[in-house]
């Protein structure tokens, strides 16, 4: 299992040990997790220190990958990925890879342990989402823009949620703030990809911070509540914990 699913698989839970010591010293725990994406180490380093869970780069060079240090989990963009190529990066140190289904080879696939983010385009049909379910996706990538969010728009990411069996990472268009990454988080989605500099993506994370835990469900509503979609059909990750 890659860094990356274990850190979504353990949104909302707070980090650190046992004992009142650790209690003590444990950070509050984040209710979304943000990812940025960064050109070069430099970008890398500057998304770390402004507190992201995780960085996306578009290239496998170690110097690259390296510049995460242990306080955030690092991937690779590689929209024509193929089995060479995710090995080299995996290598490199990369935890997760990024793939478009359209473009990448079928080898890319192959390689074991790194984790697989689907970019999801506009062919949301209800087939088509079925059909990647089978991949053991860490996470199905939506683009949306920041902004107000009507109940449609809602309903409609966690349709994706739950046809996929994945958790939504969704590509931010623009800079979000604590209410759009709550209506998200509700949506389904555990992480919000950005981008932009230290200061815009410092913002993002003091956003993720202030998002609330989800509303626990009310069993005597007699309406359906939208809900946090924690790791939908990520059922498989019992049958990690086995192992």
């Amino acid at each position: 299992m890659s860094k990356f699913r274990t850190r979504l698989r353990n949104v909302g839970r707070p980090a650190g040990g046992f004992g009142f010591a650790a209690l003590a010293t444990q950070q509050k725990p984040r209710h979304i997790l943000v990812v940025a994406e960064a050109a070069d180490a430099a970008a890398v380093s500057a998304a770390v220190e402004a507190g992201v869970d995780a960085v996306v780069v578009r290239q496998s060079d170690p110097t690259t990958l390296g510049a995460a240090g242990t306080k955030a989990v690092s991937g690779v963009w590689l929209e024509d990925a193929d089995g060479a190529a995710v090995t080299a990066a995996r290598e490199a140190g990369a935890d997760f890879f990024l793939f478009d289904d359209g473009r990448a080879a079928a080898s890319s696939l192959a390689p074991t342990e790194i984790g697989r983010i689907l970019l999801l385009g506009p062919d949301q049909e209800a087939e088509r989402l079925r059909s990647v379910a089978p991949l053991d996706l860490d996470a199905v990538i939506v683009a949306a823009e920041a902004g107000p969010i009507t109940v449609r728009d809602q309903l409609g990411l966690r349709r994706v949620a739950m046809l996929t069996g994945a958790p939504l990472l969704i590509a931010a268009g623009g800079h979000p703030d604590a209410a759009n990454l709550e209506a998200w988080r509700d949506a389904g989605a555990l992480a919000v990809l950005v981008s932009g500099d230290a200061a815009s993506i410092r913002r993002v994370v003091e956003a993720a911070e202030a998002v609330p835990a989800p509303r626990k469900r009310d069993e005597e509503r007699s309406t359906p509540f939208i809900g946090a979609a924690r790791a939908a059909g990520h059922s498989h990750d019992d049958e990690d914990d086995d192992e």
